[in-house]
């Protein structure tokens, strides 16, 4: 073979196991890819970017959870998937099922969208006992995140959610910023660390595309990020 060819392919291989990254800001981030046009390809890369770069989990549609779990079986890498997504408007009963489903298939992680409708409706206790009931079908078999949507909801719908998820004993609140053209910041992160106390976790998820921004929300009192650009972020790319 080419001497130059050999260089060029051990150079290649140097810089791919090289490259610079923050290690404690990896354990925090979310490898997210819940999008209609997954493939199984697309899941294979990223659950290998998960293990190379030690991510806390890869974070995908339920259809391919079972993959995931069996390609990061032993890597400490864990699978989160999201149920009743993404508008959180099938029964309780329905929502409990698929997270058991997921929960047999290997996910650890549960992204829970809460019923808009009934929050604007007030429905509080109808909202605290649907909280009640999957908490308890998950409790020990997978971490809980309630979904709050910073562009559904106003000041005083935030406060109650996060306020009825804590009680209802979910293992995290999820802030996203899905609907809302201002991605999840440092200030929403504060604002929802001073509702829940320290020992809830606060996962991050939306417009989070730099490294700058990744650690203003989690030195804010964010516990996870939630991207799909986690390599980016934690590259500082």
């Amino acid at each position: 073979m080419d001497i130059s060819i050999i260089e060029k392919v051990a150079k290649d291989v140097v810089n791919e196991f090289s490259v610079d990254y923050d290690k404690r800001l990896a354990t925090k981030m979310e490898h997210s890819m819940i999008r209609p046009d997954a493939t199984p390809a697309m899941v294979k890369q990223f659950c290998e970017e998960a293990i190379r770069f030690g991510f806390r989990n890869v974070s995908l549609a339920p259809c391919f959870v079972g993959m995931a779990a069996s390609l990061l079986k032993d890597t400490g890498v864990m699978v989160s998937t999201a149920v009743g997504f993404p508008m959180g408007i099938s029964t309780a009963s329905i929502k409990v099922a698929e997270a058991l489903e997921v929960i047999k298939n290997g996910a650890t992680e549960i992204d829970l969208p809460i019923n808009i409708g009934m929050v604007k409706a007030c429905e509080y206790q109808s909202i605290r006992a649907e909280l009640d009931e999957i908490t308890v079908a998950v409790k020990g078999k997978a971490l809980l995140k309630v979904v709050v949507d910073l562009g559904a909801l106003n000041e005083e719908e935030r406060i109650k959610v996060a306020t009825i998820a804590k009680l209802a004993g979910a293992d995290f609140l999820k802030i996203a910023a899905t609907t809302r053209p201002v991605g999840v910041n440092a200030e929403d992160m504060a604002f929802f660390r001073q509702i829940v106390g320290k020992e809830m976790g606060l996962k991050a998820d939306g417009g989070i595309k730099d490294y700058k921004s990744a650690i203003s929300v989690i030195d804010a009192g964010g516990s996870t990020i939630g991207a799909s650009g986690s390599v980016k972020i934690v590259t500082r790319a």
